[in-house]
């Protein structure tokens, strides 16, 4: 059949209703305009950072508001977008390629050791901060060992506390962005082993 005959109905993207062959009984797809607005999903980012060795490492002391050492870390995870910082950052940073809203997971294994004659107690605390200069204030997360036994002629005893501590942000970052977790705040006789930073954009 001739499609230019009076008997065929022109449809979009050169399709033609033919109705003196039959009536149109389904949808064609040809024929369904096209979104004038497409969805533009954002570019996926996630990454991650470990040290499953479980070897302890001794935090040197630090005091506010200098900051002390940075976590130190072997094993990259999956990552997309996101990948160790490049020398001399490479065991301690994570460099994000895009910007937007991420979710950042911290955890870390502690060690205090402790005397019940000591007059102060053991503590250590840490944060992220972003290039090296920017402290992200609610990242905060510690542990503490304060039992104090002191009297006359007991024994002094040695007390060992060992925890996992850990925090979960959301924040933005721009492209080039660098997380690291560093030590806020140490005293003496504290260790830390099985660290992870998982960064992970959730938004634009």
């Amino acid at each position: 059949m001739n499609k230019n005959n009076n008997g065929c109905q022109h449809c979009c993207n050169e399709k033609f209703n033919c109705t003196g062959v039959r009536p149109f009984r389904a949808i064609d797809v040809d024929c369904i305009q096209p979104n004038s607005q497409p969805t533009v999903e954002g570019t996926l980012a996630f990454g991650s950072f470990y040290d499953p060795s479980g070897n302890p490492v001794l935090i040197s002391p630090a005091t506010p508001p200098v900051p002390g050492q940075k976590i130190v870390f072997t094993t990259p995870g999956p990552s997309l977008n996101v990948s160790p910082a490049p020398f001399p950052n490479n065991t301690t940073d994570l460099q994000v390629a895009v910007g937007g809203i991420y979710e950042v997971n911290m955890n870390i294994s502690v060690e205090l050791l402790n005397l019940t004659s000591d007059l102060i107690e053991t503590e250590v605390r840490f944060g992220l901060f972003i290039n090296d200069t920017v402290v992200v204030n609610e990242s905060n997360f510690l542990s503490l060992n304060d039992l104090n036994m002191v009297g006359g002629a007991e024994s002094v005893v040695t007390l060992r506390m060992a925890n996992t501590i850990g925090n979960t942000i959301q924040l933005r970052l721009n492209k080039d962005d660098r997380l690291s977790i560093r030590v806020i705040l140490a005293t003496t006789q504290a260790f830390y082993r099985y660290p992870s930073l998982v960064v992970t954009k959730i938004a634009d």
